[in-house]
């Protein structure tokens, strides 16, 4: 099964999607989104923002695997909950698995935020001595953001 990392897929710049602020519970992303991809930045203090990312499958002929694959994002070291996940499918037959982290409030300060991917060791990841299918760190991405 080929799969990538969305972030990678879709890096285009540090804020990407534009949205009016909304609720979480809305399972709607609020503000800009902030791309850990593109790096270091900046970003107007206490104004709404979202991280998200995740994983971007190109032939999920086995959709059950798909499960075993998942996004944590720590923010100054400690991770932090998703508000909402999301699969998402294309006319392709791809499917996107994603995991929303909201900020309606923004942050003020300088942070540092890191992204996890989690996926099944195997066919295209090593095991390192752990048994087939262990969900394993595969990568991670990183991005300080100032936030003034």
């Amino acid at each position: 099964m080929r799969r990538l990392s969305l972030g990678i897929v879709l890096s285009v710049g540090l804020l990407v999607i534009l949205v009016a602020p909304v609720a979480a519970t809305t399972k709607q992303p609020t503000g800009n989104r902030i791309n850990l991809f593109s790096g270091n930045g900046s970003y107007p203090a206490s104004t709404a923002f979202h991280i998200r990312d995740g994983w971007l499958f190109q032939n999920p002929t086995a959709i059950e695997a798909i499960g075993k694959y998942t996004f944590t994002l720590d923010v100054d070291g400690p991770a932090r909950a998703p508000d909402f996940r999301t699969t998402e499918s294309f006319p392709d037959g791809s499917v996107a698995r994603l995991w929303w982290f909201n900020f309606p409030n923004g942050m003020t300060g300088t942070h540092t935020f890191t992204g996890h991917f989690w996926g099944p060791c195997g066919a295209s990841f090593p095991c390192n001595g752990q048994p087939s299918n262990t969900v394993v760190e595969q990568g991670t991405v990183s991005a300080t953001v100032s936030f003034t």
